[in-house]
C-alpha cells in the first residue's frame, strides 16, 4: 500500500472514529437529560406526596376538631349530633361524616343509623389512632367505594367514641394542594397499584399497573412494584399506547401504603431539553468537523515533515558521502557504492587508481584557493569523462581522487588505462584566463569482487592503492606504479612496523639523542637539538625519516611529540650551564593541534626552566596550511621565554616573504646548501646571501650538516658562526652528551 492510500486509510478510520465518538456524546447528553428529567419527576412526585399528606392531615385534624363538640357526649341528643355533623359536611365538602359511639352505632349527619364496629377504621380510632383508609364501601350505597377519615372522641384521656367522614375517590379535593400541569398526570395509589384519586381529565381505570402492564417492559413494572410494597421512592420508563412515559413516585407519610404517582410523556420533556440537545448535536458536529480539519492538518503536516526529514536526511547523506566542491562520491561514498558498483555491473574483476596531483599547492599560493578549487572540478570533470557512466570515480583527499574501473582483470590493462589518465593530465587546464598545467601521480591496482564482497577488503585495497600512489611520487612525479607482492611485502612490513611504533614509548625503544650546536668562534657549545631515535627489537634503528613519516600519517606523532617535548625539557633542567639552548622539532600536524601551546607551556613552567633555555623549531611547511593561526601560536610561545627556530630555511616555496612577520629568533640553513659549498661558488653565494639577511633581520643564523673542516671554515667565513653537524659530534644520547660538553670545559 502506497504511503498516500495509508494516509487516507488513517483519515477514514479517524472520521469514524469521531463520528461514533460524537454518536456517543449525543446518546450520553440523550440519557443525561433523560436521567435529569427522571430525577425531576421524581422530585414532583415527592412534592406531590407532601402536598397530600398535608392535605389528609388537614381533614384529620378538622375532624378533631369537630369531635371536641360537647353533643357527641350525649347520647341522648341524636338531634344536636346531627346538626353539628351536617354543619361539618357541609364545611368540607365531606360526602358523609358521622358519629360513632363505643358499641359501632352510628349516627350520620343525614340522620341515617348503622352499626360500624366490625370496620378496621373503627376499631384503630377506637384504640386511640386517627387514620385514613380506602377501599371501604359506601354504608348506605354498597356500589362506591370511598375514602374514609376517622378520629377518635377523647376526653379526660379515654374514647367515648369515633368521628368519621367519606369522600368519593373520584371527587376527592385530595389533590388540590398540588401543581399539576397539563403536560402531567398525579395519581393517589395504593401499594398494589389500585387507583385511589387522579388528576382531573385523566382515563379512568382501576389498576395502575395493568394499565400499564400491556406495553411497558414487565422486569420495569415488577421493580416498581417492590418499590410500592416497601413504601421506596423511586422513578421509571413506562410505555402506553405507544408512548413513552416517565414516572416519578413517593410514598405518602400517615397512610396504609399509599403512594403518589406522577407520570408524563417523555416527548415533553424532550421538547424542552430539544433545544440543549441540538445544541450539543451541533456543538458535537463542529467539534468533529474542527478535528477532522486538525487531523487533515496533522497529517498534512506529518507528510510534509517526513518528506522534509527524507530531504534532510538525504542532504545529510549528500554531504557524508559527497565531496562537496565537485559533487563526486567522497572516500565513504566510494566505499558505501562499491558494492552496489558489483551488482551492476556484474564484473568480477576491476583497476582501482589513485591519483594525486602534483605540486597542487602551487596553484593555491599562486592563483589563491577559488582558482585551485575550480582547478580541482575541472580535473574532475576530465576524469569523469574518461571513466564513463558504469565506473566509479571519487574524490577522497584534497587533490586524490580514486577511479574504479570494471573489466580490468592484468596488469597490462591496468597500465593502459594508467598511462590514459597520465595523458588526460597534460593537456593544460584553463581555469579564469590563467593556463594551468599539472601532472598527475598514479598507483594502480587489481581487485576482484570476492576481496571487496565476500571478504569485505576495501580498506586494504585503499590502502594498497595509496601505499603506491606515495612510491610513484617518490620515484617520479607524473608517473604510475602496479601493485605487486613487493609491493605488499612493504605494506606488511609498514603494518607490523606501525604495531611496534605505538608499543616503542611503553617499551622504552624510542629514545631522545642530542646534536650539539656550536660556537666556530668562541669554541663553545651554545645548544643542542634533540632528535627521536627507534632501536625496535625486531626493526632495530629504524631511520626517523621513516618512523615520523608513519606517526605523521597514523596520528601517534602527538603521543611522540609529547614524549620529547618532556625529554628536551628535562634534559635541558639537567645543564647547569646559563646560555645553552635545547630545542625540539614540532611537526605541522603538532602545531595545528588545539591544546598544543597549552601543553608546552604547562610543560615549560612544570620544569621550571628559564626564558630562552629551549627553543621549538618548525619547518615552511609548517606555515603553508594556516600561517595566520600558527603565527598566533608561536607568539604566544615565545611570550613565555620559549625560543623559535625556522629549520631547513631555504627548502620551501616563499621562504623569504615570511622572514619579517614570524616571530622567530634564528634560521637554519638546510644541509642542502652546505654539501657543496666549497666547491660550488653558487652554493656559497646563496649562503652568503642568506646569512647577510638574516643578520639584518636581527636573526641568529645556524649551518646544519656541517661534516668537514672545510665546510666549517668557509661557513665563518661567509658571517655564519654557529654550525651544527658531524664534524662537531653524531647525535648521541642524553649521558654522551653532557660527557661531550663536560670534555669542551675542561679541555
Amino acid at each position: 500500500m502506497s504511503k498516500k492510500n495509508k494516509m487516507m486509510v488513517a483519515v477514514t478510520i479517524l472520521i469514524l472514529l469521531l463520528l461514533l465518538s460524537g454518536a456517543g456524546l449525543v446518546y450520553k447528553v440523550q440519557s443525561l437529560l433523560t436521567s435529569d428529567a427522571l430525577s425531576m419527576i421524581q422530585e414532583i412526585s415527592a412534592q406531590g406526596a407532601n402536598a397530600v399528606h398535608v392535605s389528609i392531615t388537614e381533614n384529620l385534624d378538622f375532624l378533631r376538631t369537630l369531635s371536641d363538640q360537647e353533643e357527641f357526649l350525649k347520647s341522648n341528643d341524636t338531634l344536636e349530633q346531627i346538626r353539628a355533623l351536617s354543619k361539618g359536611a357541609e364545611r368540607r365538602n365531606f360526602t358523609r361524616i358521622y358519629f360513632a359511639d363505643k358499641t359501632g352505632r352510628v349516627v350520620t349527619n343525614d340522620g341515617k343509623t348503622v352499626r360500624l364496629d366490625k370496620q378496621k377504621y373503627f376499631q384503630q380510632a377506637m384504640k386511640g389512632n386517627a387514620n385514613v383508609s380506602f377501599g371501604q364501601t359506601d354504608l348506605f350505597d354498597v356500589d362506591r367505594k370511598v375514602i374514609t377519615y376517622a378520629v377518635p372522641v377523647i376526653r379526660s384521656h379515654a374514647v367515648y367514641g369515633v368521628i368519621a367522614a367519606t369522600a368519593d375517590n373520584g371527587n376527592l379535593g385530595i389533590l388540590d394542594g398540588i401543581a399539576t400541569g397539563p403536560d402531567r398526570s398525579f395519581f393517589l395509589l395504593s401499594s398494589d397499584g389500585s387507583v385511589i384519586s387522579r388528576s382531573a381529565g385523566e382515563d379512568s381505570f382501576q389498576n395502575f399497573f395493568q394499565y400499564f402492564r400491556k406495553q411497558s417492559n414487565p422486569k420495569e413494572l415488577e421493580r416498581i412494584q417492590r418499590d410500592f410494597q416497601q413504601d421506596r421512592p423511586g422513578n421509571g420508563l413506562l410505555t402506553v399506547d405507544g408512548t413513552a412515559n416517565l414516572m416519578g413516585y413517593s410514598a405518602i407519610q400517615g397512610t396504609d401504603g399509599w403512594i403518589l404517582a406522577v407520570t408524563a410523556e417523555e416527548n415533553t420533556f424532550q421538547s424542552q431539553a430539544g433545544k440543549v440537545l441540538f445544541m450539543s448535536e451541533i456543538l458535537v458536529a463542529f467539534l468533529i468537523l474542527i478535528c477532522i480539519a486538525c487531523a487533515i492538518s496533522f497529517l498534512k503536516f506529518k507528510k510534509n515533515t517526513y518528506e522534509a526529514k527524507l530531504h534532510q536526511e538525504e542532504e545529510i547523506n549528500h554531504f557524508i558521502y559527497s565531496d562537496a566542491l565537485t559533487d563526486l562520491p567522497n572516500r565513504k561514498g566510494v566505499k558505501k557504492n562499491i558494492r552496489e558498483w558489483f551488482e551492476c555491473t556484474k564484473c568480477k574483476t576491476g583497476g582501482a587508481f589513485f591519483l594525486d596531483v602534483d605540486n597542487f599547492r602551487s596553484v593555491n599560493n599562486t592563483f589563491g584557493n577559488d582558482v585551485g578549487d575550480e582547478f580541482l572540478a575541472a580535473a574532475a570533470s576530465r576524469l569523469a569523462m574518461l571513466t564513463g557512466k558504469n565506473n566509479i570515480i571519487g574524490r577522497i583527499g584534497g587533490d586524490e581522487y580514486a577511479l574504479f574501473i570494471s573489466n580490468i582483470s592484468t596488469n597490462a590493462q591496468l597500465e593502459d588505462f594508467a598511462k590514459k589518465i597520465v595523458e588526460l593530465f597534460k593537456k593544460p587546464f584553463l581555469v579564469r584566463k590563467n593556463v594551468i598545467q599539472l601532472t598527475c601521480s598514479i598507483g594502480a591496482v587489481l581487485f576482484n569482487y570476492s576481496e571487496v564482497v565476500k571478504e569485505n577488503k576495501f580498506d586494504d585495497i585503499i590502502n594498497r592503492g595509496e601505499f603506491v600512489l606515495q612510491e610513484a611520487k617518490k620515484n617520479s612525479k607524473g608517473s604510475y606504479e602496479i601493485y605487486n607482492d613487493q609491493y605488499g611485502m612493504s605494506i606488511e612490513r609498514r603494518f607490523q612496523m606501525l604495531s611496534e611504533l605505538k608499543l616503542s614509548i611503553y617499551n622504552k625503544e624510542l629514545v631522545c639523542y642530542y646534536q650539539p650546536q656550536y660556537d666556530y668562534d668562541k669554541k663553545a657549545v651554545v645548544g643542542f637539538e634533540s632528535l627521536a631515535r627507534w632501536n625496535s627489537k625486531k626493526f632495530g634503528m629504524v631511520p626517523p625519516l621513516q618512523f615520523i613519516e608513519l606517526a605523521e600519517e597514523t596520528g601517534f606523532i602527538k603521543q611522540l611529540g609529547r614524549f620529547m617535548i618532556n625529554q628536551a625539557f628535562a634534559f635541558a633542567k639537567s645543564i647547569s650551564d646559563p646560555g645553552i639552548c635545547v630545542s625540539f622539532n614540532a611537526s605541522p600536524i603538532e602545531l595545528m593541534q588545539a591544546d598544543f601551546t597549552d601543553y608546552v607551556i604547562e610543560r615549560f613552567c612544570y620544569y621550571e626552566l628559564e626564558p630562552e633555555s629551549v627553543a621549538i623549531e618548525i619547518t615552511e611547511s609548517c606555515l603553508i596550511e594556516s600561517f595566520d593561526d600558527v603565527v598566533k601560536k608561536l607568539k604566544i610561545l615565545t611570550d613565555c621565554g620559549i625560543s623559535i627556530y625556522l629549520d631547513d630555511f631555504g627548502t620551501g616555496f616563499s621562504s623569504l616573504s615570511y622572514l619579517k612577520e614570524l616571530p622567530i629568533h634564528a634560521v637554519k640553513i638546510d644541509k642542502s646548501f652546505i654539501d657543496n659549498i666549497v666547491s660550488d661558488r653558487v652554493r656559497r653565494d646563496i649562503v652568503d646571501m642568506i646569512i647577510r639577511l638574516a643578520h639584518r633581520l636581527n636573526l641568529k643564523v645556524i649551518a646544519e650538516g656541517v661534516e668537514t673542516k672545510e665546510q666549517a671554515q668557509c661557513i665563518s667565513e661567509c658571517g655564519c658562526n654557529l654550525i651544527q653537524g658531524y664534524y662537531i659530534s653524531k647525535p648521541v644520547p642524553g649521558e654522551e652528551a653532557i660527557a661531550f660538553l663536560d670534555e669542551l670545559k675542561t679541555g
